[in-house]
């Protein structure tokens, strides 16, 4: 570089005046240009080449610019040393400028085919090779992110294909090894922890907390606490915070302990509003410990009342299940009969050409479940309906169809069908919402309640056993939290009071208005102590104040000079009306209508300061275990078995700092590290448009 340096000094340009720089001519995309008409001379690329001592008689040549290393013998020309050059300024391994780059490509006006490289750009391009630095760090640490991120080997780093990629991307770049990649990944954790550390602790609202377990393929068990928070802009937050593999028995105080040690380690028990559980038979046992620990530091607001909640969508999941079961015979026979019709395209042609013929919807085409995902076979079922006829010509007509479903077996789907289509739509509203608040769960909670009530009372058929068992099991639920839910559906400006109290006396009939008034004067109190947390001069600042005025004042009033305030206060007392007074009795927003709730608190944040604050509390409660990405996922969360057999330290590691950067990604609204979930609904065409 030393060499090169000074060689585009004076002496590059010395025979050049200043006055008129005549330009290098590049013809045909090359950068200089050799005629056969001038006077033979040295060639210019000498000033970007440097001739290597001759060994056995074998010429080489050395590029300045990235030291690769030509044949130089002087029956081989200079053409190709030429190309390279070129090829050279344009690769990205020297950072050029871009506009200088530009400017010595420029093409002249003279001749479309030429190309001009002038004095004063290659000067330009030269400086910014000077100028750059390569900037290891930052390259480590993307190369650690593609790691975490995509859930890549450390191996990786070592593999021949990517050791081949960087050294063409970069051929300063060091070699890594999973060694350095791992101190990377640790490195970069600590520092993403403080990060974390410091936007819990200036979040302006409370902190609810969830816990979960996953699995590995030998059976280990993971506990995963995740927290949930609305940060300073409105935003719902949530960040994985501690996975741990848990020692057996995992039993309710294993669970406990680990909650328990993360809010101490994250300093963040005076600020924990709600925990919410996977809605297993521990969970009250582990909500009274951590319950009980709170309250006695009096960090819990109105008792504990909207401390603990279960998981909705691991009852919704077992609901689905259990009935999935009863039929899993007859989905299977459905799913080998459209497997065969998709497996030979003549067959799948002439299945279209036969639905076509009897007036058959083939806008949607024959799809395959995945069976860990329920909404799949839903889907799959939908689908199949629309073929009955043509799934009944085709096993009339093709004596190899084995799969034909016999007409009990097609009204079994059909009422299979009708039972899951409320379950499929409850969860569609939160699989397309990535971050669900609270105020929605009220309503979807209550329409599968109803529905399987009106099942129970309705006629009998297959599923009626199973529908009563289940039914319990939802209604136990129901009892447990449909306090909470309800306060949480009160605070939607769709929903209020009203709303409410409508739901109730659909289940309760005359019987609805108790649950009404528990929600009603639960939400009061909260509202009460929120009131009285709120800004406020402290009490020893009012007793100096008090004490100062009577020693003023003592020897000129009768005893009786506060009277008119004390009057004017009770009277203000009586006749004012709260803050959540007010945003009761104004008007509900049309019950269809889309809101987004936490942008109407926002709104309302100055009109109602102490109410918002409740609000924000209220409708950051996770009221799901499971990402509503995963909703629809039926089989556990499960890590893998690379990952599960890495030191705990470096787990940890790997789980948070992915969930974070992928976080981080969605709060600046970039796509290019997650991908929007989408759901299985949309219909596959499988190239079937045309038949």
């Amino acid at each position: 570089m030393d060499n090169f340096d000074q060689k585009l000094g004076p002496e590059f340009f010395k025979n050049l005046s200043a006055e008129a720089v005549t330009p290098l001519n590049v013809v045909h995309e090359e950068i200089y240009e050799s005629s056969s008409k001038r006077p033979k001379t040295t060639s210019k690329v000498w000033d970007i080449f440097e001739k290597l001592p001759a060994q056995q008689g074998d010429s080489k040549a050395i590029c300045k610019l990235c030291r690769r290393i030509y044949t130089a013998k002087t029956t081989s020309g200079t053409s190709h040393l030429r190309r390279h050059i070129e090829a050279c300024v344009k690769r990205g391994n020297h950072e050029v400028d871009q506009r200088s780059i530009e400017a010595c490509f420029k093409p002249v006006k003279r001749n479309a085919n030429r190309l001009t490289l002038s004095h004063d750009t290659l000067i330009a391009a030269t400086t910014s090779l000077q100028n750059y630095k390569l900037d290891v760090d930052e390259i480590h640490r993307a190369i650690a992110m593609m790691i975490i991120v995509d859930e890549q080997p450390f191996s990786v780093v070592e593999d021949a294909g990517f050791r081949r990629l960087l050294s063409a991307a970069c051929p300063e770049f060091p070699v890594l090894s999973r060694s350095s990649i791992k101190r990377d990944i640790i490195s970069i954790y600590v520092k993403e922890r403080e990060n974390i550390r410091e936007l819990l602790a200036t979040c302006p609202g409370r902190i609810c907390l969830t816990s979960s377990t996953w699995k590995s393929d030998s059976d280990d068990h993971f506990s995963c606490v995740t927290t949930h928070f609305i940060d300073h802009e409105w935003r719902l937050q949530r960040r994985i915070l501690r996975f741990k593999l848990m020692p057996p028995p995992y039993d309710s105080l294993s669970v406990a302990d680990e909650i328990a040690l993360c809010m101490v380690q994250w300093n963040i028990e005076h600020k924990v509003f709600s925990v919410t559980l996977e809605n297993l038979s521990s969970d009250d046992c582990v909500a009274d410990m951590l319950r009980s620990r709170l309250a006695a530091k009096k960090y819990l607001p109105c008792k504990g009342v909207f401390f603990h909640v279960s998981c909705f969508f691991r009852i919704l999941n077992s609901i689905v299940q259990a009935g999935l079961n009863l039929v899993v015979d007859i989905i299977a026979k459905l799913r080998l009969g459209i497997k065969y019709v998709q497996q030979s395209p003549h067959r799948k042609k002439n299945f279209y050409i036969i639905a076509k013929t009897l007036n058959l919807d083939t806008q949607r085409k024959l799809c395959l479940d995945t069976p860990a995902r329920w909404n799949s076979t839903y889907n799959m079922v939908e689908v199949a309906f629309c073929y009955k006829n043509a799934f009944v010509y085709l096993a009339e007509q093709d004596k190899n169809f084995l799969h034909k479903l016999s007409e009990d077996e097609w009204e079994k789907m059909s009422v299979l069908y009708k039972f899951l289509k409320v379950f499929y739509e409850v969860t569609c509203v939160f699989f397309r919402n990535r971050q669900p608040t609270s105020n929605l769960y009220f309503k979807a909670a209550w329409k599968v309640h109803s529905r399987l009530f009106d099942m129970v009372r309705g006629p009998e058929n297959f599923m009626t056993h199973m529908v009563r068992e289940m039914h319990s099991k939802l209604n136990q639920y129901w009892s447990a939290y449909n306090l909470i839910l309800s306060c949480a559906a009160i605070l939607d400006p769709r929903y209020k009071i009203k709303f409410v109290e409508y739901c109730y006396t659909k289940l309760y009939g005359s019987g609805a208005q108790k649950y009404v008034s528990v929600s009603v004067n639960t939400l009061y109190g909260l509202f009460d102590e929120y009131m009285q947390n709120s800004a406020r001069p402290s009490q020893t600042t009012l007793l100096s104040t008090a004490a100062s005025k009577i020693s003023n004042d003592k020897d000129n009033n009768d005893g009786f000079e506060d009277y008119e305030t004390f009057q004017s206060a009770r009277f203000r007392t009586q006749v004012e009306k709260s803050q959540l007074d007010l945003y009761l009795e104004e008007p509900s927003h049309d019950l269809n209508s889309e809101i987004d709730v936490l942008e109407y608190w926002t709104l309302c944040s100055l009109r109602y300061p102490e109410l918002s604050k409740m609000a924000r509390d209220v409708l950051t409660i996770p009221v799901s275990t499971i990402a509503s990405d995963s909703a629809f996922d039926i089989s556990p969360q499960v890590i893998s078995t690379d990952r599960s057999s890495l030191k705990p330290k470096m787990l940890q590691s790997l789980v948070c700092l992915q969930d974070w950067m992928l976080a981080s990604d969605r709060t600046r609204g970039l796509g290019s590290m997650e991908s929007k979930p989408e759901d299985d609904s949309s219909s596959s065409s499988d190239g079937d448009d045309d038949y």
